[in-house]
């Protein structure tokens, strides 16, 4: 079964960089699953040169997945990956509330539903990146809103059903769910 490690906190508080250093030392340089949900040619040079940075920053020997907004292929899918890092639920649920076909009496819940379960059926680890919304003003804007709850319950749910959570801060990591499947940097 897998197992989860969600790491959340702000913006640039080093999330990506504690899974990058976390995975390091529980595969050593066994093969990385990486998940990236940011996207390319979205309009956005300074995102387009942030994942081309993140992409050179990463070992050659780790698998780089782009999926569109359905996760569970590219989690799920066969490969001798030692471990997955999922970076990040903060724009995967963008992108779901985006979506012209977007429902909001249903929201994203069947979504985080399913990325639960084949999480959970992994035959991999997996370190689950999130941006924490819980600390800052409430947006001024009804899509502002909708995509707050819904990263909010994104986060709760993955939380409850992850072996361990990490809360990092300025960098520094505060481990708020422990588990021995991963260790403490």
């Amino acid at each position: 079964m897998g197992s989860i490690h969600l790491i959340t906190g702000g913006v640039k508080s080093g999330k990506s960089n504690h899974a990058l250093q976390l995975a390091t030392v529980m595969v050593g340089e066994s093969p990385v699953r990486f998940v990236a949900t940011a996207h390319r040619g979205a309009g956005d040079e300074s995102l387009d040169q942030r994942i081309d940075r993140h992409i050179a920053e990463r070992p050659d020997h780790w698998t780089i997945f782009e999926p569109p907004a359905d996760l569970g292929e590219s989690l799920a899918e066969p490969g001798d990956e030692a471990i997955t890092i999922l970076d990040c639920v903060t724009l995967w649920i963008g992108d779901l509330v985006s979506d012209p076909d977007y429902d909001r009496s249903e929201g994203t819940s069947p979504h985080i539903a399913k990325l639960i379960e084949v999480l959970k059926n992994a035959d991999r680890p997996t370190l689950v990146i999130t941006n924490e919304v819980g600390s800052g003003v409430a947006p001024p804007t009804v899509i502002g809103n909708v995509y707050a709850d819904e990263l909010g319950m994104a986060n709760s749910l993955v939380a409850e059903a992850a072996d361990a959570v990490t809360l990092l801060v300025a960098g520094q990591p505060l481990r708020i769910k422990r588990s021995e499947l991963f260790p403490p940097l």
